[in-house]
């Protein structure tokens, strides 16, 4: 589990610096419209869509540890060129989204092998008398990710208008985290048919089996509007929000962007390290909800003007709610998963995240360009309040206890 810790923290931190370097270079360095601020976030989470689906292929038929280390060392490469042009003088908005294609695609294939491997993580410690639950481990990989994640959004504050040696500081994790996966030992995977057909029959069982559960039908749902209303606008709304309502410098917008986020990320890893030290959650489902709905809440204050430090500290309460949101979530999904099909599932999961957020980048973009991104933040808001209730209403999820079972 150490070493699994390790190879999580090092992968986030990079990812850290991607999500505070990535919309400052678009927004405060490249001067992009809402539309194209929008069109760029989709660029980097598109490709999670297209191949989410056939890095869960690829999770349920090799070894973890060798194949985290090339996808990792596929992921630094695109930085490391980005690095070099920006030195260069040579960046542009199309190179720019060049990078985003390319990372969103090394990030597709890597996250359900990564997410996979932690159910044997947790079994071969077993193994050796460790005990830890699969939802304590799931809480504390959640706060070691956002724990990572504020470090390298905390990095990145620095980088103001010359970004180049920050992204490669992110090639140069990866790589270290590449290193580190190197040394994961797993058993082989079962044996599994290796020609086209039999991975298109697998992505046909893998969602035939994850729409038929119960438990993880609905949680495909709550993962496909998390990700047109909240992945999708929290990466355009903000730095909009920054440049349009708070105004400055490049070098002081990229500053307050990097601070918003590290107060999310702060909140949230706060809320997941405690979660990670209490007894299970009794109900995650209906903590799951109710994260969410705070989260539509936060959306919908953003369209009333505001000083930045009131701003900031709605933030850090969607922050805290979004902690217990992604501990639950993973707590559900990793414990209601087949090991038959637990790399496909996951990796259907995740789609449901990034298939939505290209969307609802696409979507908040326009609506930002049409009627400024303050006003348009109703719409994700209100949005992810309605289908919330609509998972609370329509499905067990609510009523589910710590052991997946439907309480009525």
């Amino acid at each position: 589990m150490p070493l699994y810790l390790w190879l999580v923290g090092l992968y986030f931190f990079a990812f850290g610096l991607q999500f505070a370097l990535y919309p400052s270079l678009v927004t405060f360095i490249l001067k992009a419209s809402p539309l194209e601020v929008g069109w760029a976030q989709m660029a980097i989470s598109a490709p999670m869509a297209v191949f989410l689906i056939w890095g869960g292929v690829l999770a349920d038929r090799v070894r973890a540890g060798p194949a985290l280390a090339a996808l990792q060392v596929c992921f630094a490469l695109p930085a490391f060129g980005l690095a070099a042009a920006l030195a260069a003088g040579i960046a542009s908005y199309p190179l720019v989204i060049v990078y985003a294609l390319c990372m969103g695609t090394a990030a597709a294939f890597m996250l359900p092998v990564r997410d996979a491997a932690l159910n044997g993580v947790v079994a071969r410690d077993a193994a050796r008398g460790k005990t830890i639950t699969i939802g304590s481990a799931a809480a504390a990989v959640t706060a070691v990710q956002i724990g990572a994640q504020i470090l390298g959004i905390l990095a990145a504050q620095n980088a103001g208008a010359a970004p180049a040696p920050y992204f490669v500081l992110l090639g140069v994790s990866v790589l270290l985290a590449a290193g580190v996966a190197l040394r994961l030992r797993a058993p082989s995977p079962p044996a599994q048919g290796t020609s086209l057909a039999s991975a298109l029959r697998d992505i046909q069982d893998g969602f035939a089996y994850a729409l038929k559960s119960p438990v993880m039908g609905p949680m495909l749902w709550s993962a496909a509007y998390v990700g047109v209303f909240v992945i999708g606008s929290f990466q355009v709304l903000f730095p909009i929000i920054i440049r349009d309502a708070y105004g400055g410098t490049p070098a002081q917008q990229s500053e307050l962007l990097a601070v918003l986020f590290a107060i999310f990320w702060c909140a949230s890893f706060v809320s997941a390290a405690l979660l990670s030290r209490l007894p299970p959650v009794g109900r995650p489902g209906m903590a799951l909800i109710v994260s969410h709905m705070i989260g539509g809440m936060a959306l919908v204050s953003f369209a009333a003007n505001k000083p930045f430090w009131i701003f900031g500290v709605i933030v850090g309460v969607w922050g805290l709610a979004s902690g217990v949101a992604i501990s639950m979530s993973r707590t559900i999904t990793q414990s209601a998963a087949s090991p038959t099909f637990l790399g496909r599932v996951l990796a259907i999961y995740s789609l449901g995240f990034f298939g939505g957020a290209p969307i609802g980048s696409a979507i908040t973009g326009l609506a930002a360009d049409l009627w400024g991104p303050q006003t348009a933040a109703l719409i994700p808001g209100l949005g992810i309040i309605a289908a919330a209730l609509v998972l609370a209403m329509a499905s067990p999820i609510w009523r589910i206890d710590a052991q997946l079972q439907t309480r009525r």
